[in-house]
């Protein structure tokens, strides 16, 4: 019986590095100019206090409509709560200044719609940023 203790803690352990590896990635379509973004520029982008990128192009906002891991990683990284930011997003909507992010139901949906929207940035675990081309990792989120 020790000794099948003894695997078993020795089998979480090897597996613990792996599941602290999972990463969330913030994504931007390839032709945006920014290579990396820090907290606080994903903030005023997710605030929507930044409606043009560097070279002029209108920033399109995505986000996640399911609660997960990606989605929560992302919200501590902001340092905000879904409602409260929703709440920002409404504010901005009713006063005419911007239009709120376009929710999706996937990773996958994140992916392919940042990649075929000239100025788009989302979300999504690393993986799943990792299977498209026509995306570019702008920052990682542990």
């Amino acid at each position: 019986m020790t000794q099948l203790r003894y695997i078993i803690v020795l089998a979480f352990l090897i597996g613990m590095p792996l599941v602290g590896n999972a990463q969330t990635a913030v994504i931007v379509n390839k032709t945006v100019p920014q290579e990396t973004m820090s907290e606080k520029d994903i903030l005023d982008i997710y605030t929507l206090n930044r409606p043009r990128w560097d070279n002029g192009t209108r920033v399109t906002v995505f986000d996640l409509k399911r609660e997960g891991k990606t989605k929560k990683a992302f919200y501590r990284h902001i340092e905000m709560d879904e409602d409260e930011l929703r709440r920002i997003w409404l504010r901005k909507q009713f006063s005419g200044k911007a239009m709120p992010p376009k929710i999706v139901d996937t990773e996958e949906d994140v992916v392919d719609r940042v990649a075929n929207t000239p100025g788009a940035i989302g979300y999504v675990s690393l993986n799943a940023a990792r299977k498209n081309k026509d995306v570019k990792v702008v920052a990682r989120i542990r």
